[in-house]
């Protein structure tokens, strides 16, 4: 870390855990080494642990008395690895370089061209620094056990919520860390669907093709992505759209002839934030071609100029192979449209909650193969029947434009419908007002959240998501509000003493 830990906020026991996560490569299926962290951290502070077989950790805190309650505290160990193209930085071994800036007239702590993982370090320092302080004698809970409750590949697949041990889950009442905002109090979140699309190519050798031919490539950079539920909603644009925009509208003034089309990442959790096509075109018709493609880069960047506007587009000669394969005509036609038409952002709102996206479909990859198309997406919403009607429209804008495809339909699950009544909200809420807490909003929201996945098979839970200030999830920008950390402490420590 670039500056020292005691000149951030309180308590200093989070930023130590904090930091020494950041050092651990943990992004979603490869947990395993902040999983024995947790453990030995415990293990020295002789609390007991346990483990399942989806690779969940519990920690139990003991309370000093008589156990009257049991409160639940639960955060996930994976995190989103998202880096900018430029930077080099291996998530498998490279510890993630934390550093100090100012922005919006606040200090937050961000990392070096990577995602920061405060999604959802912050919650484990967060249980780490109370199970620290109890062992110490610095926090006291009389008559309250404390279950820390650690899981894995939320960020992924919820796998390690769907799949949790019974025995890890001993109370009716608990409180998520996976928040992104001080003042929020969630109460409910979508379930999700993921609907993945394999497009069989039609393809020529670029020798079939008369004339002389220079490959090109757009390259599309500098988009600020973030999360594909909580930013949804921002009208930040997507490069695969963009991409095919731009093709569709080059093909229609002039003949090109595609060779490939990528863009994204496999975290369908972000909205992708790079994208690339590689084409052929004739000798001949590259100066009005570039005259064209200048000015639809014109009209791109004047339309997200206050959206997103550090995207860059460019249009790069390549070196001619003679091996290389392209689209063929018919195929390249139908494609480019289905991918002009493919639907990507909110898609309804919420009818009880202002401003809350219900239904949305993220666009998240295309990745070209040798002879096929893989397009990865995910579809949000607080209905089933909703997410599944939006996948089953996708499938069949292939199916109408006569491709050969293959399609997989996966999960579907996660939906936490908004419970008022909840004696833990009533609690909570109460915490907040005893301390003068600004603007309190009681919400849910449109991202998934692991209470969703837990109310399947623990379907009387009570449970809350709260947190500490976080920005840009999920993108290289991500961001935690330096000061929310000691804001949020002190709420959390007197909720805590409340239950």
């Amino acid at each position: 870390m670039s500056v020292n830990l005691h000149d951030l906020s309180s308590p200093l026991e989070f930023w130590e855990y904090f930091e020494d996560i950041s050092k651990i490569p943990h992004c979603s299926g490869n947990e395993g080494k902040v999983r024995e962290y947790i453990k030995e951290e415990a293990e020295k502070f002789n609390f007991e642990t346990k483990s399942d077989n989806a690779g969940n950790i519990l920690v139990i805190i003991p309370p000093k008395k008589e156990k009257k309650s049991i409160i639940i505290i639960q955060s996930h160990m994976d995190m989103v690895c998202e880096k900018n193209k430029e930077v080099e930085h291996d998530f498998s071994k490279d510890p993630l370089k934390l550093k100090v800036i100012t922005f919006d007239g606040k200090k937050w702590l961000t990392a070096e061209g990577t995602t920061l993982g405060a999604d959802n370090a912050t919650g484990m320092a967060y249980s780490l620094a109370i199970m620290k302080k109890i062992h110490k004698g610095d926090l006291i809970f009389e008559n309250l056990e404390i279950d820390l409750v650690f899981t894995v590949s939320e960020e992924s697949s919820m796998s390690g919520a769907l799949q949790i041990d019974k025995d890890l889950l001993r109370s009716k009442t608990l409180i998520n860390l996976d928040s992104a905002r001080e003042n929020v109090i969630t109460i409910g979140c979508v379930g999700a669907l993921l609907t993945y699309v394999e497009v069989k190519i039609d393809l020529i050798n670029v020798n079939q093709i008369e004339g002389k031919l220079q490959p090109l490539e757009i390259q599309i950079t500098g988009l600020l992505g973030g999360h594909s539920g909580g930013d949804i909603d921002k009208g930040r644009p997507n490069p695969i759209k963009l991409i095919a925009k731009i093709l569709k509208r080059l093909n229609q003034n002039n003949s090109i002839y595609v060779k490939s089309i990528d863009g994204g990442s496999t975290h369908r959790n972000a909205l992708p934030r790079e994208a690339r096509a590689i084409f052929y075109v004739k000798n001949e018709d590259i100066k009005q071609l570039k005259e064209f493609f200048d000015g639809l880069v014109s009209e791109i960047k004047k339309e997200y100029s206050k959206i997103d506007p550090n995207i860059e587009i460019a249009l790069v000669k390549l070196e001619s192979n003679p091996e290389d394969f392209l689209y063929s005509k018919e195929f390249q036609d139908k494609f480019l449209d289905v991918l002009n038409s493919f639907p990507h952002g909110p898609i309804s709102m919420h009818p009880k909650f202002e401003n809350l996206v219900h239904s949305s479909t993220n666009l998240a990859s295309i990745i070209s193969k040798t002879n096929r198309i893989k397009i990865d997406t995910m579809q949000r919403s607080f209905e089933k029947t909703s997410y599944k009607e939006i996948s089953d429209k996708i499938i069949d804008l292939f199916k109408n434009a006569d491709l050969k495809i293959k399609f997989r339909q996966m999960g579907g699950f996660g939906e936490w419908n908004p419970n008022f009544d909840s004696p833990l909200l009533h609690l909570t809420k109460e915490t907040y007002e005893e301390l003068s807490m600004e603007n309190i909003i009681i919400t849910a929201v449109h991202g998934g959240l692991e209470p969703g996945v837990f109310r399947l098979n623990f379907p009387d839970l009570d449970m809350i998501t709260i947190g500490p200030t976080l920005d840009a999830l999920h993108s290289p920008d991500e961001r935690l509000d330096i000061q929310s950390v000691e804001n949020f402490w002190k709420i959390f420590i007197r909720l805590l003493r409340k239950i």
